[in-house]
């Protein structure tokens, strides 16, 4: 049984060299081709390969992807001698291998069945597009993702999917009082610093077993490129921060960048950070690159917007557990066996990559 439901309750140094946006002092200029390996140079930058390579130096996102392993948490640091698949972009795109019928929509004014407590049941909000979006085909990447993991996981397992829009519910009471096993998506925090972080992040640390990564997002700060260019987070005390409401903040607390420090405005959207930058309210738009490349092109402010490269790090994206689960060591090798094989034969990249195409599409036009 494989089924996604809705249910509308409640509402460097000479090895390692730093990301760059640009090509300026790249060994070379000569093109680099797709499907192949490319081996890091001195003097290399992922913005400066994947301009050699797409003519187009953010799509480094893709490079970064299926060699993430390779390069570790870093993006920004890569180093002399590393082999690089190099993905094209301008192939087909595959279709999607998850089973379109299995996706319902139920009200919950109608009788509902019992749980079965041989299935492994998933809970997820929408509108987080390209994420998770009930609206979006297979519900957005990162359900198709589990969809399609769970399709592949060892054991043949019975699961779903289960559309709950009132994602302040989801990890209490919902995946906390075992009504449902997994909550997606949620990012990991630092907890190697939990007395860093506000008590959101504690509980993540303290209360929650994490998947291995559905996707990974790359977190950076953006400034104006006649304002500030911060060599280290330390630059950053005393700015006017943007962050959307809702957005985590425990990327900015692993740093203290919290009040005091600074001037923390949390507007409702992604666009009215980059406004507000534009015009001068803020000094720094604090948001991961695939976000931001989506405002800053609807807003058509590519040349007024720098992006720290130096500041940029790697954020997790995971299905979450409660760590009192009695099943979480297996349900969570069955969900990660399964990742692990989508990984391996590329059937992951090809959804990541459908999901980015179309959301572009949707955000550009």
């Amino acid at each position: 049984m494989k089924t996604t439901r809705t249910l509308a309750i409640g509402a460097v140094f000479a090895a390692t060299t730093m990301l760059s946006w640009t090509t300026q002092g790249v060994a070379s200029t000569s093109s680099i081709q797709c499907g192949e390996t490319y081996v890091v140079k001195s003097g290399d930058t992922l913005g400066a390969i994947a301009a050699r390579a797409y003519g187009n130096s953010k799509e480094f996102r893709a490079i970064y992807s299926v060699n993430s392993d390779l390069i570790g948490p870093n993006p920004g640091l890569i180093e002399i001698g590393m082999r690089f698949d190099i993905p094209c972009l301008n192939a087909a795109l595959a279709p999607s291998t998850a089973n379109a019928d299995a996706i319902t929509i139920e009200k919950t004014t109608e009788a509902l069945p019992l749980p079965d407590p041989d299935t492994i049941r998933f809970v997820v909000g929408t509108d987080w597009a390209p994420f998770t979006n009930e609206d979006q085909e297979q519900g957005g990447m990162v359900v198709e993702i589990t969809n399609v993991a769970m399709e592949n996981a060892d054991g043949a397992p019975n699961y779903q999917i289960d559309f709950i829009n009132d994602w302040g519910a989801h990890l209490q009471p919902l995946i906390s009082d075992h009504a449902y096993d997994f909550s997606l998506a949620w990012f990991r925090p630092n907890c190697d610093i939990v007395e860093r972080l506000g008590d959101g992040s504690k509980f993540r640390c303290n209360n929650l077993g994490w998947s291995e990564p559905l996707f990974e997002q790359i977190f950076g700060y953006y400034t104006r490129t006649d304002g500030l260019r911060p060599a280290a987070h330390e630059d950053l005390m005393g700015t006017r921060i943007c962050r959307p409401a809702g957005y985590a903040i425990f990327q900015l607390e692993e740093h203290n960048l919290v009040e005091p420090n600074v001037t923390l405005a949390r507007p409702g959207s992604p666009a009215e950070c980059f406004q507000g930058l534009a015009a001068g309210e803020y000094d720094v738009v604090a948001i991961s690159s695939d976000v931001a490349d989506g405002a800053i092109s609807q807003l058509g402010i590519d040349s007024d917007v720098y992006f720290n490269e130096n500041l940029s790090q790697v954020l997790t994206m995971h299905a979450v557990i409660s760590n009192t689960h009695p099943r979480m060591e297996d349900y969570l090798d069955t969900l990660n066996s399964g990742i692990e094989k989508i990984k391996n034969s590329g059937d992951w990249f090809s959804i990541v990559r459908r999901h980015l195409v179309a959301h572009r599409a949707a955000t550009s036009s």
